[in-house]
């Protein structure tokens, strides 16, 4: 039984590994500065599988960062909450003002080429980087 225990605590601490806010690299700490400033980090995890750094700022939102420092995602943990327009290309901006008017950005990702955005309103959609909608769905 002990050592299955130690297994579990093991692999635990092998995928991931607090760390502090000064071991994220610089492109992830502007971006959490310039997108929510003022803002404070509460944790930073690094895994260790290469899926990069896991934050968690005070104000709620939550971040997956590339090693290099692009984000990967970022989430709003209150449907209240808005993911600032700032963080996405200004296309993909006009797309959604457009097309959802007055929708809260609720959670963003990086998929390849595109990215999935969830609004306040449950609609997921797939944009490109220059704002063309590639998929739409409503998540209710």
């Amino acid at each position: 039984m002990k050592k299955i225990l130690i297994f579990i605590l093991t692999s635990i601490l092998l995928y991931s590994q607090n760390t502090t806010e000064n071991s994220l690299p610089l492109r992830a700490k502007n971006f959490i500065n310039i997108n929510f400033p003022g803002d404070k980090i509460e944790s930073v995890n690094l895994h260790k599988n290469g899926e990069g750094y896991e934050v968690k700022i005070k104000s709620g939102f939550d971040f997956i960062f590339y090693e290099t420092g692009l984000w990967k995602s970022v989430k709003a943990n209150d449907t209240n909450l808005t993911i600032p327009r700032s963080c996405i290309h200004k296309n993909m901006v006009n797309t959604i003002d457009r097309e959802y008017p007055l929708s809260k950005i609720n959670y963003i990702e990086r998929r390849d080429k595109n990215f999935l955005i969830i609004l306040n309103n449950k609609i997921e959609i797939e944009l490109s980087g220059y704002g063309l909608i590639i998929n739409k769905r409503d998540i209710n």
